[in-house]
């Protein structure tokens, strides 16, 4: 997938709402309207308990989406991922962050392997191979089968694309773009990861609703590389691992 197309990830900034349509926009309709007046029918905190469930399904027949839905089955992008890669399934997350810092600056110190260590979370060591492949591996568990990271394309000032080989963890890539932020307030940073999540669409799910996922990691992270170059510090990581 080219980098144009990946830049386009609004489902993953803001939760993903899942179209209802055709028959099962109907039954949502004809089950909220004969809910919805059974429930004003019988009255007592059951009936209005009925009614408003009810009242659930007919919103989701009139606008034809569903956020429940949405947060419990992949979105258009990510069905796309897990097609190219041939994976059971694919999950897609990113998050953005403004820094009070220039592009230039920015990009320099994020495409130096060395320096991400400083901020990123879980701690990790770094050996660099050559000037676009990087090893990792985890401090806590050194003996753990490392992760082989690939730089696959950049654009110099501008964007990062990375791809990650382990025998331990299942497959995953990404990428980040460096943009000017609005009003010159500094520089707009844009975190994408997308991987094969364990167990299929079930560890899809898990992964989705976990407070320790990807989603928070890489939040986390932004946060964390936002505050030491401003400040020249990070505080203590919000993050836990399971």
């Amino acid at each position: 997938m080219s980098s144009e197309s990946q830049s386009k990830l609004t489902h993953t900034k803001k939760q993903y709402t899942a179209e209802v349509k055709g028959a099962e926009r109907w039954i949502s309709l004809c089950g909220g309207l004969w809910g919805m007046g059974r429930g004003l029918k019988k009255g007592g905190i059951g009936g209005w308990g009925q009614a408003i469930v009810s009242g659930m399904l007919l919103y989701r027949a009139v606008k034809g989406e569903c956020r429940i839905k949405g947060a419990l089955v992949e979105s258009p992008h990510e069905k796309q991922v897990a097609r190219q890669q041939n994976w059971r399934a694919a999950r897609a997350v990113s998050h953005s962050v403004t820094v009070a810092k220039p592009r230039s600056e920015l990009y320099r110190f994020w495409r130096t392997p060395e320096n991400l260590t400083t901020f990123l979370v879980p701690s990790m060591n770094v050996e660099i191979i050559d000037d676009h492949t990087s090893r990792w591996t985890l401090d806590q568990t050194p003996s753990m089968s490392g992760v082989t990271v690939r730089v696959v394309e950049e654009r110099e000032g501008e964007y990062i694309a990375w791809v990650a080989e382990s025998e331990t963890l299942p497959p995953f890539s990404g990428w980040i773009r460096f943009r000017e932020a609005p009003g010159k307030l500094g520089t707009e940073i844009q975190g994408y990861v997308t991987y094969e999540p364990p167990k299929g669409r079930l560890g899809y799910v898990i992964d989705k609703w976990s407070r320790g996922g990807a989603s928070q990691l890489l939040n986390e992270n932004l946060r964390r590389f936002k505050q030491l170059v401003e400040t020249g510090e990070v505080t203590t990581s919000r993050f836990h691992l399971a």
